[in-house]
């Protein structure tokens, strides 16, 4: 009975941790994504260098927590939203209206992939 015991603790912890894991992950994106979402709407406007500094903030955050991002999600994919946001950075900076609109969606869009494909769902148990 001791064992059994033993197995749902350790059943348990790693559940817990696994909806920690999420719930910080989904956190962290929703924040880099609500800085894209800014930029991409000010950069529509044409301002472009207020669009910049949300770039900057949301890639300093993803930077930031590179190591916790690290441990739960792919390098590959880590490696293609730190190449989308240095993107959208240069295109910014050079007020490139017709790349910088595309690449916004393209990062709001893989962040938001990142934190969907890390939550666990019922039918992938079952």
């Amino acid at each position: 009975m001791k064992f059994l015991y033993t197995g749902l603790g350790i059943l348990a912890v790693c559940l817990l941790l696994c909806i920690v894991m999420t719930t910080v992950l989904d956190r962290f994106t929703s924040e880099a994504v609500s800085h894209m979402e800014q930029a991409r709407s000010l950069g529509e406007a044409g301002a472009y260098e207020q669009a910049a500094r949300y770039v900057e903030k949301a890639s300093v955050n993803w930077e930031n927590r590179m190591g916790f991002f690290g441990i739960i999600l792919p390098h590959d994919h880590l490696d293609e939203v730190g190449s989308a946001f240095r993107r959208a950075q240069v295109y910014a900076k050079n007020a490139n209206g017709d790349e910088f609109g595309p690449i916004c969606v393209e990062l709001i869009d893989t962040l938001r992939n990142l934190s969907e494909m890390e939550t666990p769902h019922y039918y992938n148990v079952f």
